[in-house]
């Protein structure tokens, strides 16, 4: 990687650091000044946006750090020089939000003591492995691997079976029917399975994945 590159890879992750560390201190400045005769008081929740803020630190390293070696694989190829696909990008976006929520998903449930959000240890578990599995998709994407984009393929299409079952049990008789949740439903069924076959058949996202 030449000069140029790099300085810019280090101006935008000093960017993502001091852009987190600012909405934190934001966060706990409006905690600290505001009313605290509520209860439980907002002082009380300081504690755990500092917990947050060392998290989302390690995050930002960590995703910098993936795809700086991702960057690094893919040098002397032909897609070195080349921006990310819009399909990828589009991936990227949404596995890495879902590795979010699983994150959130585990840090919840250490700080509060308890399942969270799901009381149910099962349903716990099994929401977990969703969010891991689009972790690694997340993750196979920052490296530029091949079977990351075939596997992200596949999460739309699965969330869009598990919405098309939905909306058959609704559209049983023996059920009240939201004919507005419904529509909704029916139409972000189409937009997954529309970004799966883009996604699929998009050859510049099929060619900048090099391993």
């Amino acid at each position: 990687m030449s000069s140029e590159p790099r300085l810019a890879s280090q101006r935008r992750r000093g960017l993502a650091h001091a852009a987190w560390a600012a909405f934190a201190f934001i966060v706990c400045l409006f905690l600290l000044l505001t009313m605290q005769n509520g209860h439980p008081p907002a002082l009380i929740l300081v504690p755990y946006v500092l917990v947050v803020w060392v998290l989302g630190h390690g995050l930002i390293w960590g995703v910098q750090h993936l795809a700086a070696k991702g960057r690094r694989m893919a040098a002397g190829t032909a897609t070195e020089s080349q921006p990310w696909p819009v399909a990828l990008r589009l991936a990227l976006v949404s596995t890495g939000a879902a590795a979010l929520v699983g994150i959130c998903q585990v840090v919840g449930t250490v700080l509060q003591g308890r399942w969270y959000p799901y009381d149910d240890a099962g349903l716990w578990a099994l929401m977990l492995v969703v969010w891991l599995v689009h972790t690694a998709c997340f993750v196979g994407l920052l490296l530029r691997q091949r079977w990351s984009r075939l596997s992200t393929v596949m999460l739309p299409v699965g969330w869009a079976l598990l919405l098309g079952a939905q909306i058959a049990e609704h559209l049983a008789p023996s059920t009240s029917t939201d004919t507005a949740g419904l529509l909704l439903a029916f139409g972000l069924m189409v937009l997954l399975l529309l970004f799966a076959a883009y996604l699929a058949s998009s050859r510049k996202a099929k060619s900048f994945l090099i391993l």
